[in-house]
């Protein structure tokens, strides 16, 4: 059941193809087959035309990386300085969007498992981490059809980030 939440589905985006990207605006809807880099304000645009789509609001120094796959998943990854788009590599703050799941449901569940830690915010979130992934941090909300993971390279910056309400939605 883990695997359905996407446990280790930060890596998908590895399966890609990552080549140049032509120039089609973000605000489409259509599948995207590789990373692109984008600005703020073109995240935010293309959230509200495509939510739920979250993040961990902007930063200093980085560029933001969108990829969407053919199954609708969203990712925002934060380039630092020197990184390349696309590039293969689990040291860098992803956020990313599974839509069309029942992933409240199997939140409930994984909470559950041994080891797992699971909590519900004041705002109706239920945050899980389990120890088969421990550098994510995933929630959801009762009824909405989606779920979130947060990865962060150190340990449990994941947690933070979504405990304090740093992960947000684009709008």
């Amino acid at each position: 059941m883990v695997a359905a939440l996407g446990v280790g589905g930060f890596f998908a985006w590895q399966a890609l193809n990552p080549t140049t990207p032509s120039t089609p605006d973000v605000e489409q809807t259509a599948a995207v087959s590789w990373p692109r880099i984008v600005t703020e304000e073109e995240l935010r645009v293309f959230g509200a035309a495509n939510g739920p789509v979250y993040w961990a609001g902007p930063r200093d120094g980085v560029q933001y990386e969108l990829t969407i796959t053919d199954t609708g998943v969203f990712y925002v990854r934060y380039l630092p300085a020197g990184a390349e788009l696309g590039e293969p590599s689990d040291d860098f703050l992803t956020v990313a969007t599974y839509p069309n799941i029942d992933g409240y449901d199997n939140l409930v569940q994984a909470g559950v498992r041994e080891g797992a830690t699971s909590t519900v915010t004041q705002g109706g979130a239920l945050i899980v981490t389990t120890p088969e992934a421990p550098l994510s941090t995933y929630f959801s909300f009762e009824g909405l059809g989606f779920q979130v993971e947060v990865y962060a390279p150190g340990e449990g910056e994941s947690f933070s980030l979504v405990e304090d309400g740093t992960v947000e939605i684009l709008q």
